[in-house]
């Protein structure tokens, strides 16, 4: 099947993409092939699709050719979900060692396939798959799940399910049968699973005995938890009396919340056995009927985003309160895939709170989002400490009264996609009436005015007159938010002490009108004992009023009459005046930005073992000098340590190591297991001279002794193999630090962009072209860095500290190339913007696949600015979640999977492939649902 559709100004870009990518594999290629890692070959294998991806994240389970076969079931029936339970079927068919290893294989399959082949949940949410035995001697499949389970989301817990179902029925496997006790543990485990971890649906005990019953697939877990259940204990079919954790996900937010997407396909394969899913969804839709039978149309406030408050994090508004953000609809190029946009001076005004990438909980449409400034948006309205109320919409007008402020009357707008109503499946609620509206309805009538976006109050009304629209946006006040006998008190104020220059309106200075001009938001300053309203509302106040001003004498002109305040004083004015808000959006402040590099805890240069003596600290010298400190012993007389590591051999002299190559023959040496302390094969205990060890690394690498070498008190994967200490030294050198597998990494919030100017990133004209961005957004040639481009998908942005860092790293890779494996230098970077054009790995931290992109440029922010389809690509989306950037070649030359710790979840947040060109088809369709208007 042929890839996806694109352009000849992509394909030159994705071919850019592939030539920096093919360069960085070569080099690291040649470098493997000296033998001084734990495999000759790189170990991050290249994938262009979801199929390939799939095939290579289960090579281990024998899949050869899978991917032919997903790519043509995906051609026959396009649907992901459908795809998954179809290849599941075909694999069940292959030819396996046992009935068992055929029904573990197709589930694996399957589940890869839903999880777009990058998460980890395929290889370590299964356990295992069993075949077990019933009461009346039958056969059903036991589903052991573990906690990586998690990561597969609702969609794939349930499913998985369903795939054991199908694969089940085509080996000829029996139902599960479940004993009373069995069922009852469920009802006792599930509640105590969510003290232990977050759950977000707790089914009833009815829900979970429907479930459980009649479920054709027993939904198992090894324990995850250290809390254990009180009664059904030690049951014969179930191996631990831990809470299982991946168990209850699967049930509560696997079956019970995604029931309706589990019968769509049980209706559509017709399969037999499932009916009590139809008898769960049936349950539910009687519930609710009988709860609201009568649903209000107003905006009914939600205080669900207000739980779990964090000391010292502001709430910015409260469920529907008037003063919050107000609802407007739209999409700035920082916004979308639920990421929200609020006014520059909001930044301000909050005391910074909400800077760029901060996340945010929110009452609707979803659940949380990064915030990014948009210049566009009204901003605040402030009180200050002299009782004058002022407009802060750029960062110049709120910084210049920031430290005055007494009271925020209005958060002023957040500006809210679309596309987040239609991916919550959440109705649209009703806005305020913004000038892009107003633009509309003056088209709707006739020719648009040149002076329409801006216009002074007099030609607003002389356009309302002869158009039929409604009154300028840019003279509403919050008319709408208050009962028309406020209203009414506040013109009689103003008629019986009020004043018009014929510019300003003014009025005595007293609580109850002082108070209802700030509400409105009707800005003024108080001088001498009076309230001096703005020029901007002065006329359209007394207009909305009913108040006449003829010769700037103010008298009594139409009563406000009607059925609500607006109607009322749109009849006084004589033009429709239309809400300025309608809906207000409670926030609060959830994870601060991010922009740091990934340090272990505590930081650590090399993945080698130096003991676990406390006085050494994990630091080389120290452990060297601890070692020499203790009795001698078989090394004769040389200080060393014992440690548990893996045992190699040379093909050469035959001796066994603890090294990737042997230093006598120069010889990439094989791991060979040995029989341990405990009588197992594997790792084993080995004497190690560290000072022998460090001397020869440093001569290695022509460096002197330094202080404070971190390494590693013993290595924890399964083979437990060491790296090189001279990589460590030279990490120490260049001031950068590794992770678990060996890479070097940046963790950076994920904020979206599609478009972007040259001169914010810091892209000269000369570089954007060299990098494909020959022509703006409009199609004209880019010739000016102010000109809008629009940003390509696997092109990013990150912060410019997150630069900084990686120019360390880079020096960090030319001197592992020159110094360790003898090969030329590659980077060779002065400065951040050096790197523009280089690519790196995106990487999320619940998957254990990498996109590759390529940076362009940075930013002055604490995240990192990339495509929302790159972001899906990593299934991510931009509610506060962070991901970290790898430079390609460190993942190509450091990376190992034998670095990796052997635990359930040791190789998520691992590299184990790379997806090498982005395919919108295979990305979550959230990203689709992003505003392109």
């Amino acid at each position: 099947m042929s890839g996806p559709a694109f352009s000849e100004e992509m394909a030159g870009y994705f071919a850019e993409l592939s030539r920096k990518k093919d360069e960085c594999y070569e080099i690291a290629g040649k470098a493997r092939a000296m033998g001084y890692d734990p495999f000759t070959e790189v170990e991050v294998p290249q994938a262009e699709d979801l199929a390939s991806r799939c095939e290579k994240l289960l090579a281990d389970y024998h899949v050869e050719g899978v991917a032919e076969d997903i790519r043509r079931l995906t051609a026959e029936h396009g649907n992901r979900e459908l795809v998954a339970l179809m290849v599941a079927k075909e694999m069940a068919k292959r030819p396996a060692e046992s009935t068992e290893k055929a029904l573990d294989r197709a589930v694996r399959v399957g589940l890869a396939v839903l999880t777009e082949g990058i998460l980890v949940a395929p290889l370590e949410g299964i356990a295992d798959t069993k075949i077990g035995k019933n009461a009346d001697g039958s056969t059903y499949v036991d589903l052991i799940f573990a906690g990586p389970i998690r990561a597969a989301g609702g969609t794939g817990q349930a499913m998985s399910v369903l795939i054991a179902d199908v694969v089940r029925t085509e080996l000829g496997i029996g139902k599960y049968i479940p004993t009373e006790g069995e069922i009852a543990r469920f009802d006792e485990e599930i509640p105590l699973y969510k003290q232990c971890q977050h759950l977000q649906y707790t089914p009833t005990s009815e829900e979970i005995d429907l479930i459980v019953r009649n479920c054709p697939v027993c939904v198992d877990g090894e324990g995850t938890e250290q809390m254990e259940i009180s009664g059904f204990r030690d049951l014969p079919r179930i191996e631990t009396n831990r809470v299982r954790g991946g168990a209850c996900l699967v049930i509560a937010e696997g079956m019970c919340q995604k029931a309706s997407k589990l019968k769509k396909h049980v209706d559509k394969l017709g399969m037999p056995g499932w009916e009590f899913i139809g008898k769960f969804l049936d349950a539910h839709k009687t519930e609710k009927k009988a709860e609201d039978p009568d649903a209000p149309k107003r905006v009914e406030p939600k205080e669900k985003y207000l739980m779990d408050i964090v000391a010292g994090r502001p709430i910015f508004g409260h469920p529907c309160k008037v003063g919050g953000f107000r609802l407007r609809y739209g999409r700035a190029r920082t916004s979308g895939l639920a990421s929200l946009a609020y006014s520059v001076g909001a930044m301000y005004v909050m005391d910074e709170f909400m800077a760029i990438g901060t996340q945010i909980k929110i009452e609707r449409p979803g659940k949380a989002s990064v915030v990014t400034p948009c210049d566009e948006l009204e901003g605040p309205t402030v009180l200050l400490r002299n009782g004058d109320l002022v407009y802060c919409g750029t960062a110049k007008q709120a910084l210049a009264v920031r430290d005055q402020i007494v009271e925020i009357v209005d958060n002023g707008e957040i500006l809210v996609p679309f596309g987040e109503f239609c991916e919550n499946n959440h109705t649209l609620v009703p806005c305020g009436y913004p000038v892009e509206w107003h633009e509309l309805e003056i088209k709707e009538k006739g020719e648009l005015p040149a002076d329409w976006k801006n216009p002074t109050y007099a030609r607003a009304k002389e356009m309302s007159a002869a158009m039929g629209v409604p009154l300028h946006p840019k003279f509403n006040l919050f008319w709408s938010d208050y009962p028309l006998d406020r209203v009414q008190a506040l013109r009689e104020h103003i008629l019986a002490t009020g004043q018009f220059d014929g510019t300003n309106l003014s009025v005595e200075k007293e609580p109850v009108s002082k108070r209802m001009l700030e509400d409105l938001c009707a800005l003024h300053i108080v001088r001498d004992g009076r309230v001096i309203i703005d020029e901007r509302y002065s006329e359209p106040m007394l207009d909305c009023l009913g108040i006449r001003h003829e010769n700037n004498t103010l008298t009594a002109g139409p009563a406000l009459e009607g059925r609500d305040t607006l109607d009322a004083i749109s009849k006084a004015a004589g033009y429709e005046v239309r809400a300025r808000a309608m809906t207000r959006i409670g926030t609060r402040m959830g994870r601060p930005e991010k922009a740091k590099e990934r340090e272990m805890t505590p930081k650590v240069h090399s993945l080698f073992p130096v003991g676990k003596d406390a006085d050494s600290g994990k630091e080389m010298n120290a452990a060297i000098a601890v070692a020499r400190s203790a009795p001698t012993n078989r090394s004769g007389g040389r200080p060393e340590v014992v440690v548990d590591v893996g045992n190699r051999i040379c093909p050469g002299c035959k001796k066994y190591t603890y090294r990737n190559w042997c230093r006598e023959c120069n010889l990439h040496t094989e791991y060979v297991p040995r029989k341990n302390n405990f009588g197992n094969m594997g790792p084993a205990e080995m004497p190690i001279c560290l000072e022998d060890e460090y001397k020869a690394a440093l001569e290695m690498v022509g460096e002197r002794p330094g202080s404070e070498l971190k390494c590693l008190d013993t290595l924890i994967s399964k083979t437990k193999t060491c790296e090189a200490v001279e990589k460590g030294i030279l990490r120490q050198r260049n001031g950068v630090s590794c992770f678990k597998d060996g890479t070097i990494r940046f963790d950076m919030t994920d904020i979206p962009l599609t478009h972007f100017k040259p001169r914010e990133i810091g892209l000269s004209i000369e570089k954007a072209h060299e990098l494909g961005y020959t022509h703006d957004w409009n199609s004209d040639p880019l010739t000016d860095p102010e000109q809008i481009c629009e940003l390509k998908v696997q092109d990013i942005i990150p912060a410019k500290d997150c630069g900084d860092y990686l120019v360390k790293v880079a020096a960090f890779l030319d001197d592992e190339l020159e110094k360790f494996y003898r090969l030329p230098r590659y980077y060779n970077v002065q400065n951040r913007y050096d790197l523009i054009g280089h690519v790196t790995f995106g990487l999320a931290p619940h998957t254990s696949g990498g996109i590759l992109c390529r940076i362009i440029g940075y930013a002055d922010v604490r995240g990192c600015y990339g495509h929302p389809f790159f972001h899906a690509a990593k299934r991510r989306n931009c509610d506060g979640d962070e991901d970290c950037v790898i430079l390609a070649l460190d993942g190509l030359l450091n990376f190992s999977k034998t670095f990796l710790p052997d635990r359930r979840g040791g190789l998520m947040d691992a590299p184990l492939v790379l997806t090498t060109r982005l395919d919108p088809n295979e990305i979550d369709k959230e990203a689709h649902n992003v505003d392109c208007l």
